[in-house]
């Protein structure tokens, strides 16, 4: 006769806890989330450094056109023109009235364009 040989399972209990992808997948969305307001932040706090850079710049350079300007209609006074004149020995005078030709964008007779084709 055979021995019958009973196999002994093992009785221990195991407790067998699911992952709780529910959990997983909120704590992976809200990392993302603060990690991507954090970088918008720094983003943002780099592009605001350089407008107030670019805006510094901006008014250097309209602090320079206005100097550049009035300095340069200073030059060009009648009184600082003659004497720019007389500093380097011109005689020039201002042209007459009648001397100064005035050109006048608009329409061009059929002489200037004969002059321009050629």
């Amino acid at each position: 006769m055979k021995k019958t040989t009973k196999r002994r399972k093992n009785n221990k209990a195991y407790v067998k806890i699911p992952f709780p992808t529910v959990l997983a997948s909120v704590l992976v969305f809200v990392a993302v989330f603060g990690l991507s307001y954090v970088w918008l932040c720094a983003r943002c706090d780099m592009l605001g450094q350089e407008i107030k850079r670019l805006e510094k710049v901006q008014r250097n350079t309209h602090r320079r056109l206005i100097n550049e300007q009035d300095r340069w209609s200073n030059l060009l006074a009648p009184a600082n023109f003659e004497r720019a004149l007389r500093r380097h020995k011109l005689a020039m005078s201002l042209p007459d009235e009648r001397q100064i030709v005035r050109v006048r964008a608009g329409r061009i007779n059929e002489e200037v364009k004969l002059a321009y084709n050629k």
